[in-house]
């Protein structure tokens, strides 16, 4: 394991810890080295294998597009165990070469009773959508040609991963990351040495099934705002904002994927009943768009009996005030400053929210150590603390407080600016929206959705 490598597992499931509300493991693997090739989807670029690698027990080096490993990155890619892999598509020539090059230094990975994760997908989608696209065929191609190499002696597992974020660019959202059961090489050693292009194509067929079985999984993708719309609505699946906090995160994971499925089955564009809800959908949700208006206005609407709740919001913006500046004290230069590099450098947003989380945790972590000399300076002399119990003070304050601050910082900044937006929203129109959301509502119960 390298140094900043097993720093980096150490500090990031805290830095996770305040990015996710709640972070889920399903079949979780129990072995830091197990000689396997995880295969996962791809929904958030960079983000993935830092989530992967942070939150599950394998030591794992990561196979990523090469455009992720621009000179500015190389110390963070190094650190997290990355490696290339080059396409022609965008690489241009020579890659056939470089990618010997690597899959040699992965071999070396697996017969050392390493693991590697490989993205099956390739690239990730320009906006997040819960779906899966056809998986290339490295992962077994690298495994079997590793078998063959050793002449059958190792234990060279393939499992399928399936990585489930509410909202991967949603501040506190949640994640669920499942496993399927491994896969043993060895059990397609003969079929292999008859026909190898066969047995690739046959073992990533079953992978490809064994990560949609573990993630939400969206067969046309048209259909993707539907559904997304219905967990909206029933406030029962993978929303980042729009749940019952009744419903645990699994469980509404589980529903996430028995919509997509009953869509994916019931729902062939020529099912009456599931054309005409999409269509009501759709009307409600276009009307709530052309308004300024959330659904989440309608719901607090119907939940306060026809009230906005404008004096209690005010009055808690009022009252934790003060704990929004010290938010503001410990975290607004490092996150603006974040937000400014990372969105000026990526164009495409699916890097956003990993490369933050790193750069930002770097920043903040940078910001808040002058904790450590500020403190004995104007804080301790005024309580009388010193020695050890004075360390122990600044170092729990530095891992506590910026931290939650931060949380609250921007919980209060997002209340603030949809406070003001309800505001402005009259109540005849949430009244008409309410009214419009009940006739779809009754659609929706209908179908037992």
């Amino acid at each position: 394991m390298r140094p900043l490598y097993f720093f980096l597992k150490l500090v990031l499931p805290y830095a996770y810890t305040v990015f996710f509300r709640r972070k889920k493991l399903v079949n979780s693997p129990g072995k830091f080295k197990s000689q396997t090739i995880y295969v996962s989807n791809h929904p958030s670029a960079f983000l993935d294998p830092l989530i992967v690698a942070s939150v599950g027990r394998p030591i794992v080096f990561f196979m990523t597009r090469s455009d992720v490993f621009k000179d500015w990155l190389k110390p963070v890619t190094w650190a997290c165990q990355m490696v290339p892999i080059y396409r022609a598509d965008q690489d241009g020539s020579g890659t056939y070469d470089k990618n010997q090059k690597v899959f040699k230094d992965i071999q070396k990975v697996l017969r050392r009773r390493g693991n590697l994760i490989m993205f099956g997908e390739g690239y990730t989608d320009n906006v997040f959508i819960r779906s899966l696209k056809p998986l290339k065929k490295g992962p077994p191609r690298i495994g079997f040609g590793t078998m063959e190499a050793t002449n059958w002696e190792l234990d060279i597992k393939i499992q399928a991963v399936g990585i489930n974020y509410a909202n991967p660019d949603v501040f506190r959202s949640d994640v669920v990351i499942s496993w399927g059961d491994p896969i043993r090489l060895k059990d397609y050693e003969e079929l292999y040495k008859e026909n190898p292009s066969k047995t690739i194509l046959q073992l990533m067929r079953r992978v490809e099934k064994e990560i949609q079985e573990n993630i939400t999984y969206i067969e046309d993708k048209t259909k993707a705002p539907f559904h997304e719309r219905l967990m909206v609505l029933t406030r029962k699946g993978m929303s980042p904002n729009n749940f019952d906090k009744k419903y645990p995160v699994i469980d509404r994971m589980r529903y996430s994927q028995n919509l997509a499925k009953r869509i994916n089955t019931e729902y062939k564009g020529d099912s009456e009943k599931w054309s005409e809800l999409e269509g009501s959908v759709n009307a409600y949700f276009d009307t709530l768009q052309k308004k300024s208006i959330e659904d989440e206005f309608v719901h607090q609407f119907q939940q306060k009996g026809r009230s906005k709740g404008l004096l209690a919001k005010w009055a808690f913006l009022i009252l934790t005030f003060p704990l929004f500046l010290l938010g503001t004290i410990h975290n607004a230069v490092p996150y603006y400053i974040t937000k400014l590099i990372v969105e000026k450098i990526f164009e495409r947003r699916v890097f956003w929210s990993g490369v933050k989380v790193v750069l930002g945790g770097l920043f903040w972590l940078l910001y808040n150590l002058p904790i450590f000399w500020l403190f004995p300076e104007y804080i301790y002399p005024h309580i009388g603390v010193d020695g050890w119990l004075a360390f122990v003070i600044s170092f729990v304050y530095f891992w506590t407080v910026p931290a939650l601050t931060f949380i609250f910082w921007n919980h209060w900044k997002t209340k603030f600016g949809k406070t003001i937006r309800l505001g402005r929203i009259p109540s005849s129109d949430l009244e008409q929206a309410l009214n419009a959301r009940d006739e779809v509502m009754q659609k929706v119960n209908e179908m037992n959705i």
